[in-house]
């Protein structure tokens, strides 16, 4: 690795520790303040409705942001392409959710969602405007601006939510947060981004990008489905205050688990990209990171679900309780978040998203069998079917890992163990 991208990586590294320090803490934080002055089921009546913004906002970005950032320069065709892409399709997918949104009301029968879709789908087209400056950004490597933005936008987000919330506004005080976030964080990344928009669409350069996205999209379609088909089970089949539970605790193992990988791919999926050519340094760059993200990652999550009850009831409160055993559930998934996703950006990396989506569609196959299995036995044994299916996919992800880097599952586990023996004798003094 050169001595200017190390730099870059150290510097990288710096700020999105400040930025898990200062935002992702800060956004921690206002959740707890929001869950006391909330209840479980207004959080279930926004957890019912984010299958289909977490769908449109996948299918809005297309995969372009991984194919640009794959780009050792990106041109401003590239650029200008993008953004109108991300546009339209934004202002469509707008369109059929305020369209449909009388219809996923009635399926959950909660009359309200109507109008909580049609509000919330404006945050569709607020983040497409920012979608390619974020993009750039990343390219960049420049985690400094982005966490500026991210945690203006969070604590100016946060703090009209919560006064919302104090003066009886309910989930509409949520959707707020959503809202606001998005459109603070857009303003933003024009303000600290000086880029000039050019309204240029090529063809070209379209089929080069969709080209790598379109197979990526059809991948992360599949995993959002997935990961989000829980909630949806929940909601219609049992109630809307059940679903606030699953969903805050959701929220406790995400903190902790998939905040920091994220954190953690930002930094390392531009910094790989360049190392793609030297099989070598990947596989010694791929083994860092692992050991890194499970030093961290293991351990929290480890002592959260040892802990779940006391943690519930101090941070958000006695009635949260009823969702200890989904936190702990969940905590046992979050142990094998950071393997998942590690080995999957390998294939990113290397440009083969053909193998991401053929990973996906059969891990999804097994996991839509488990829940099917799972559900037959109440809402726990949907749960634990999720939890079942995060450590099958250990096994299916990491097998193109050995193959192209010779780092197979039992040599990562290997690299994780003194983070485990760690997080063992952490949990159990």
């Amino acid at each position: 690795m050169s001595d200017n991208l190390k730099d870059k990586s150290v510097k990288a590294f710096f700020w999105v520790v400040v930025d898990k320090l200062g935002s992702s803490t800060s956004n921690f934080l206002i959740t707890i303040i929001l869950a006391r002055l909330l209840s479980p089921a207004e959080f279930g009546l926004l957890a019912m409705v984010m299958i289909f913004f977490e769908l449109a906002s996948t299918f809005i970005q297309s995969g372009f942001s991984f194919a640009l950032i794959r780009e050792e320069e990106i041109s401003e065709v590239d650029k200008s392409t993008t953004f109108i892409f991300n546009l339209v399709v934004a202002v469509g997918c707008y369109g059929l959710l305020f369209a449909a949104a009388p219809t996923i009301a009635n399926f959950f029968s909660q009359p309200m969602l109507s109008s909580i879709v049609r509000v919330m789908g404006l945050m569709l087209i607020i983040n497409a405007l920012g979608a390619i400056q974020q993009t750039i950004l990343t390219h960049k490597i420049d985690f400094k601006s982005q966490t500026k933005i991210r945690f203006i936008g969070v604590v100016l987000s946060g703090a009209i939510a919560i006064v919302m919330a104090y003066y009886g506004w309910g989930v509409w005080a949520l959707v707020a947060k959503l809202l606001l976030n998005e459109f603070f964080s857009t303003v933003l990344l024009w303000v600290y981004n000086s880029w000039q928009l050019s309204l240029v669409f090529s063809w070209t350069s379209f089929r080069k990008l969709f080209g790598f996205g379109s197979r990526l999209l059809a991948e992360a379609l599949i995993d959002k489905f997935f990961r989000q088909i829980v909630q949806v089970l929940i909601g219609k089949f049992f109630s809307v205050v059940t679903l606030g539970y699953y969903a805050q605790a959701n929220s406790f193992a995400n903190m902790a688990a998939n905040n920091f990988q994220q954190a953690i791919q930002k930094i390392t999926y531009p910094i790989l990209s360049k190392l793609k050519s030297d099989l070598i340094r990947l596989k010694e760059g791929y083994r860092q990171v692992i050991k890194m993200s499970s030093f961290f990652i293991v351990p929290v999550m480890i002592l959260m679900g040892v802990l779940a009850g006391p943690l519930l009831v101090v941070t958000v409160g006695e009635k949260w309780l009823p969702a200890t055993l989904f936190l702990q559930l969940l905590c046992a998934a979050g142990v094998t978040y950071h393997l998942n996703s590690i080995n999957l950006d390998l294939l990113l990396v290397l440009g083969r998203v053909d193998l991401c989506l053929r990973i996906e569609i059969v891990k999804k196959l097994i996991t839509g069998i488990l829940i099917v299995i799972g559900i037959q036995f109440g809402i726990i044994g949907l749960v634990i079917s999720q939890v079942i299916s995060y450590y099958i996919a250990i096994l299916i992800n990491s097998y193109y890992t050995k193959k192209f880097l010779d780092y197979p599952i039992g040599e990562q586990l290997r690299d994780v163990t003194s983070s485990l023996v760690f997080a063992v004798i952490a949990g159990l003094t």
